[in-house]
């Protein structure tokens, strides 16, 4: 197999943590810094197109991990979200199973620690019911035990009766009066699509005196 000598050794001026290599025939391949520290190369050595393959791959693995922590810099992400983020930016599965791997072993990815931030933010934001909730869930793959966790947890903090009774009050509703079946059929749709139960809903719609 032929060899390539390197003709130059520099760091990147756009990412410091990477090093450029310069080869005789002008082709460029990159080496993530902790790899190059490992095993130093020098201008004038020579290395094989295997060895220059098998930085690539590392600089991908290098290149996976900067994307996820860029990710994570904007929002806390599901394993199931990083991986179809990484995806769309065109990295293989092995550098994505290898990266999820690397997040999730030092706590980066933490899919309990997610569901339970994003449920309360979408109940506090949204005032959604379970079942709204639920669907917001659903795109993030969590297990089924999570799911339901986060859920029974959330509504012990917001407490759906008091969400009911907040969107009742945005929409000029009062105590004991007069509810045309038309108006509570439109208001009922409502809270349905907000994904209250219809048990939940009638419990305010009673002590309101609206039915």
């Amino acid at each position: 197999m032929a060899n390539r000598k390197i003709v130059r050794v520099k760091r990147s001026t756009k990412y410091s943590d990477r090093i450029i290599i310069v080869l005789d025939d002008k082709s460029v391949f990159r080496i993530p810094e902790d790899v190059f520290v490992l095993n130093v190369l020098h201008e004038g050595d020579e290395v094989t197109l295997e060895e220059i393959e098998s930085y690539g791959k590392k600089m991908r693995l290098q290149e996976s991990r900067d994307s996820a922590f860029r990710l994570l810099g904007y929002r806390m992400r599901s394993i199931a979200e990083m991986k179809k983020r990484l995806k769309e930016k065109k990295f293989d599965p092995e550098e994505i199973d290898q990266t999820i791997d690397y997040l999730i072993k030092r706590k980066y990815l933490d899919d309990k620690e997610f569901g339970e931030a994003f449920v309360k933010e979408k109940v506090r934001n949204k005032k959604i019911g379970p079942r709204a909730l639920k669907e917001e869930l659903y795109p993030h793959h969590l297990s089924p035990e999570l799911t339901e966790s986060l859920i029974q947890e959330v509504y012990v903090e917001f407490d759906p009766y008091f969400l009911i009774e907040n969107h009742l009050i945005k929409k000029r509703i009062e105590k004991n009066m007069s509810f045309k079946n038309k108006d509570k059929k439109r208001m009922t749709d409502f809270l349905m699509r907000k994904g209250f139960y219809w048990d939940s809903i009638q419990e305010v719609y009673h002590d309101w005196g609206l039915i």
